[in-house]
């Protein structure tokens, strides 16, 4: 039975923390259309480049499991909220000293520490939230893909005039008053003042979480949605663009405006599924198809086609996710939901990490061939299409 209090969480705090939400990627987003195409700029080759983008996922990889078990054990989600976002400034803050490889990767891996305490966030709005789980996380990610979409807007009118290092310095800024609002208007602990169920981690727990085949299922497929999503939209798309079809600074940022316009959109009407009875199944499984189509027609389109195509990228993106995390933990207790959001973040960082270094090393070893690059990850793709038509359990 869910607690009546946790049942009826203030809406004030949940509009706070869709607000720190926001200012939180805001400041990990906004250079980013830019950071791909600037590091090739300055002549960092692909395959290193991918590595640099692979890094972001790599700590979120590591590091969610254990973050899950420390936020069930000490029960405080505003201390590891206030971690990331103080791990935010400084992945903003050292880019402004020096062009290094090793600085850009120190960066992303750190925005990686950032983005997995994104799993206290998650987790504080499904504890209780029973059968409005898939409305929650729509307007979580509407939240989160909004903070993105507000970025990339200000990044794309600003860049050609500032440059990448004045996008550090407003990303440290937002990030900074983020963390302002989380310590002077957030409460200190999510348990206990609401009369909630605190979960405790115990290796009995931890083993029923691990066992689950739903979360397993759910992780794979987002894992494969990932792949996708970094190695084409947030690295190579832009790349390919600046490269073959002589993209500037307005359409890099439109290539991923467009993109997160449709996300943002898309995720509170992806959020309504739960509560209409849409088939996600066949949702998801569609949306794998659809980002399949997309990539592979990719390197055939024109500089405005290759802009436009990114809208329905951004609404399989959209489909796909909203679902998964709702979907991830839906048949586990309340008091497990932080550790399944743990594992199910950290297996889905396998994608964000590994896609685009596959991707840089797929591209130099085929002689720079967009074309063979964008295939494979429409394969992928392909491959989350199948996993989610034979693995994924229909809603019931």
């Amino acid at each position: 039975m869910i607690p009546v209090a946790m049942e009826n969480k203030p809406k004030n705090r949940d509009n706070l923390l869709f607000l720190i939400v926001v200012l939180f990627w805001f400041a990990q987003f906004i250079y980013m259309p830019f950071l791909s195409p600037y590091l090739t700029f300055i002549g960092i080759p692909a395959s290193l480049v991918g590595v640099i983008a692979g890094s972001y996922g790599f700590t979120q990889m590591i590091l969610r499991i254990p973050l899950s078990i420390g936020g069930s054990i000490r029960g405080n989600h505003k201390a590891i909220m206030g971690w990331g976002l103080a791990a935010v400034i400084l992945s903003c803050a050292i880019p402004l000293f020096s062009d290094s490889w090793v600085v850009f990767l120190l960066t992303r891996a750190l925005a990686g520490v950032a983005s997995s305490t994104w799993v206290s966030y998650s987790a504080y709005l499904l504890e209780g939230a029973g059968a409005s789980a898939n409305q929650q996380m729509g307007k979580l990610l509407a939240a989160n893909t909004g903070g993105i979409f507000i970025a990339q807007l200000t990044g794309t009118i600003i860049y050609d005039h500032v440059g990448i290092k004045a996008l550090f310095i407003i990303a440290v800024c937002a990030a900074s008053a983020g963390l302002l609002l989380l310590a002077s208007r957030f409460p200190a602990r999510h348990y206990g003042a609401d009369g909630g169920i605190r979960p405790v981690f115990t290796r009995q727990s931890f083993l029923s979480v691990l066992r689950n085949r739903n979360l397993w299922a759910c992780s794979i497929l987002m894992s494969l949605a990932h792949w996708v999503g970094f190695s084409s939209n947030l690295t190579f798309t832009g790349v390919y663009a600046q490269k073959a079809l002589g993209a500037g600074a307005l359409h890099l940022g439109l290539i991923s405006l467009i993109y997160q316009a449709a996300s943002v959109v898309m995720s509170m009407v992806f959020g309504r599924i739960g509560k209409e009875g849409l088939p996600e199944k066949g949702i998801v499984s569609g949306a794998f198809a659809g980002l399949a189509l997309c990539c592979g027609v990719t390197v055939t389109c024109s500089l405005a086609g290759l802009i436009s195509l990114q809208f329905a990228m951004g609404i399989c993106m959209a489909a796909v996710s909203v679902i998964m995390f709702a979907k991830a933990g839906s048949d586990l207790a309340d008091d497990q939901q932080l550790l399944s959001m743990g594992i199910f973040q950290s297996i889905y960082s396998i994608g964000m990490t590994a896609g685009p270094a596959v991707s840089g090393v797929l591209f130099e070893s085929s002689g720079e061939s967009y074309a063979f690059v964008f295939c494979t990850i429409a394969a992928v793709s392909l491959a989350g299409a199948i996993v989610a038509a034979a693995g994924l359990r229909k809603k019931g």
